[in-house]
């Protein structure tokens, strides 16, 4: 083949790969240029009940823990005694936390499905060489944070923590303390072990000694737990009164505390203010985010009637207090509102000449209007529904097990009043309110908030591609 012809056929196969190029780009210049048909498929939509099949449990703190009853062993708190469970609901499974130093019986737990009304109690008559009085506590939901408030580790006042885990798995515990100059020092805090099934007791007077007013935050992993703390004083060698404290899940603006009183057949000393009562009702609070901030306190009766107490000054993430020199004549319940979140506590007490005790109440969480609340009621306790709304809240209380006739009560626009109810008690009312019981016999005070569980929205949308 000639140079000649070699030349024109390269020449051509390049002007056919021009041409093959230019067709290419025009092509794809004219589909970028043109709407193609879409084929469009909204994806499926499956609601799915993430409820079914679960279960909750609900945990008592078990017989009171005293501080130093064993002389051989004084940081070592000893079960005493034995509490009285009320139970609203049915419990499909009833078990026991195991605890290290036994005790004539065991914290109980109490199981259910989620879906089934279920709420649980107990109260004890405490009486040893150093502590009488009485103490009652809800059974709680183990979660992974929260707070407690009340008691203190001055002379002659012990004060324990207890930490439940029902579960399958070792919960590691994180103690931070408060007390009123702010944080403890993180050095005398620690992390405490709680073995799957087992209840710990740890003495508050080990970890912050010599402290006037005490708060706890209380953090776990690898497994929620519940938490109670349990107060004792002395009175040089008499005992004076003992107490346990419910947990509060978060701090928040407005807390309401149900139940709480100041009763004495002694009458009113005097003072330069007047007749005061002998041992005042005292509110604490914490701000535990550090700021600075105020907290009003109020008391609130059966008709609606609100006395303002005072105000108390919290420094940063210190616990405040306000002692009441007199408490209201019918007052039911307080209600404390701050300007950032707080917890808080109040102090009752009950003096006659069957001796004196006190409680530190603790707020009740708002149940939800018009759905059903299972209300544990211990026997000799009396149920007090608090209304902090601008509206009317109609009421009803019927039994669990559906024998006996509602009880229906209106309580009024920012009202506490108590309310009939069987032990098994079911609440249902037409605005949100607040509950708790209170337990007074022989010159022995005890009380709790009703823990209506939060709701669950049992349905979760899942979208299939």
């Amino acid at each position: 083949m000639s140079k000649r012809s070699s030349a024109l056929r390269g020449g051509a196969r390049a002007a056919t790969g021009l041409a093959v190029v230019g067709v290419c780009a025009a092509a794809v210049v004219l589909l970028g240029q043109t709407e193609l048909p879409a084929v469009e498929q909204e994806p499926i939509a499956v609601t799915v009940d993430s409820t079914q099949n679960t279960a909750r449990s609900l945990v008592c703190a078990g017989p009171f823990s005293e501080l130093g009853a064993d002389p051989a062993r004084p940081a070592v708190a000893i079960p005493t005694g034995s509490p009285t469970v009320a139970v609203s609901g049915t419990a499909a499974e009833n078990t026991h936390l195991e605890r290290p130093e036994g005790g004539d019986s065991l914290p109980a737990v109490l199981t259910s499905p989620v879906s089934e009304p279920l709420a649980a109690a107990q109260v004890q008559a405490v009486s040893t060489e150093s502590l009488s009085g009485a103490v009652a506590s809800s059974c709680a939901e183990p979660l992974n944070e929260q707070w407690l408030i009340g008691g203190a580790t001055s002379l002659g006042v012990s004060t324990t923590l207890s930490l439940g885990n029902p579960g399958t798995v070792p919960a590691t515990v994180l103690i931070g303390v408060y007390d009123e100059s702010g944080p403890v020092d993180s050095v005398q805090t620690a992390g405490v072990l709680v073995a799957p099934g087992t209840d710990q007791t740890v003495s508050l007077n080990g970890y912050a000694p010599e402290r006037e007013r005490l708060a706890v935050r209380v953090v776990s992993t690898g497994a929620p737990v519940t938490a109670s703390m349990g107060v004792g004083q002395t009175e040089g060698i008499s005992p004076f009164a003992v107490s346990s404290v419910d947990r509060q899940v978060e701090p928040a603006t407005a807390l309401v505390i149900p139940g709480v009183l100041n009763r004495s057949d002694h009458g009113h000393g005097p003072s330069d203010s007047g007749e005061n009562d002998d041992t005042p009702v005292v509110v604490r609070a914490l701000a535990p985010a550090g700021e600075e901030a105020s907290a009003h306190v109020r008391a609130v009766d059966e008709h609606g009637k609100s006395t303002d107490l005072g105000d108390i000054e919290l420094a940063a993430s210190a616990v405040g207090e306000l002692s009441i020199p007199r408490w209201p004549e019918d007052a039911q319940a307080v209600i404390v509102e701050a300007d950032v979140p707080i917890i808080a506590g109040a102090l009752g007490s009950v003096t006659d000449s069957d001796g004196h005790d006190y409680e530190w109440f603790a707020p009740a969480p708002a149940t939800t209007a018009d759905i059903p609340a299972a209300a544990a009621v211990v026997g000799g306790g009396e149920l007090i529904v608090v209304n902090p709304g601008g509206e009317e809240a109609r009421v009803t209380v019927e039994s669990a097990d559906g024998k006996g006739e509602p009880h229906e009560q209106t309580i009024e626009a920012g009202a506490a009043a108590v309310v009939r109810a069987p032990q098994n008690a079911v609440i249902t009312s037409s605005a949100p309110v607040h509950a708790g019981v209170r337990y007074v016999r022989d010159g022995a005070v005890a009380g709790y908030p009703i823990l209506a569980p939060d709701p669950r929205d049992g349905e979760i949308t899942v979208y299939t591609r």
